[in-house]
């Protein structure tokens, strides 16, 4: 091979490389940053945690109460002011439900709201997907949401973790610190999920993001109800 040929290919070699790395520097800046600008985003997610206990069934105990731990999930999507286009919300789908770590005690499902207030009944919970449609005004009950943006709810629930059976209290607080009546501790009850959420557009376009969430937050034995609030700008969402 003559000089001139070779530094053809050497010249060839080094531009397929430079191609190569600015492409994968590309695809590495997507998955981590997603799309920059998009139609509605994620302003937060708040997750208000806390417990309390139903009725066994009759007795001669004062209280005779099964425990659970409840989380309650609001994903607030908003319009980006950003955006310049006009785009309207076709639906929200909540899917692909994960128990990334189980808890140690009791066992976890996710229910839907009713009349925007939630109750485990079987009928309510959620075992596949939830989808909330887009509409002129938000109705939790209906599950749908203003189609510029509001609101969506969800409650994932630890249940059946114990009885708690007594006389000696009068009264008692239907928060975590009942858990701490039967001995449990704040390690034994802890667990995280992992769901997707996208956002349809009439469009046609899709945006998609995974969220891990990790429950309950804080020293809920002792403080009763904590909280804690994923971030907009830690949300990633992809095409």
């Amino acid at each position: 091979m003559d000089r001139k040929s070779f530094i053809k290919k050497y010249i060839a070699i080094f531009v397929v490389a430079i191609i190569a790395v600015v492409i994968l520097s590309i695809m590495v800046k997507y998955s981590v940053e997603g799309e920059t600008n998009i139609p509605f985003k994620i302003s937060k997610i708040m997750i208000i945690s806390t417990a309390g206990g139903t009725e066994k069934e009759k007795s001669n105990t004062k209280w005779n109460l099964n425990l659970l731990q409840s989380n309650d999930i609001y994903i607030d999507i908003i319009k980006n002011k950003n955006y310049s286009e006009e785009e309207i919300i076709d639906k929200i789908i909540i899917n692909n439900f994960k128990v990334e770590r189980k808890p140690t005690k009791g066992n976890v499902n996710i229910y839907r709201p009713n009349t925007g207030i939630f109750n485990n009944k079987e009928e309510y919970k959620i075992d596949k997907e939830l989808v909330y449609v887009g509409d002129e005004a938000s109705n939790l009950e209906n599950l749908k949401i203003a189609n510029q943006g509001g609101l969506i709810l969800l409650r994932c629930i630890n249940e059946n973790l114990g009885d708690y059976i007594s006389d000696v209290d009068e009264e008692i607080r239907h928060d975590g610190t009942l858990l701490g009546k039967i001995g449990l501790s704040n390690e034994e009850i802890k667990f995280s999920i992992s769901f997707d959420i996208i956002i349809e557009l009439k469009s046609g376009k899709k945006y998609k993001t995974e969220i891990e969430a990790k429950m309950p937050s804080g020293n809920l034995i002792e403080e009763g109800t904590t909280n804690y609030q994923i971030n907009g700008n830690d949300i990633v969402f992809k095409r």
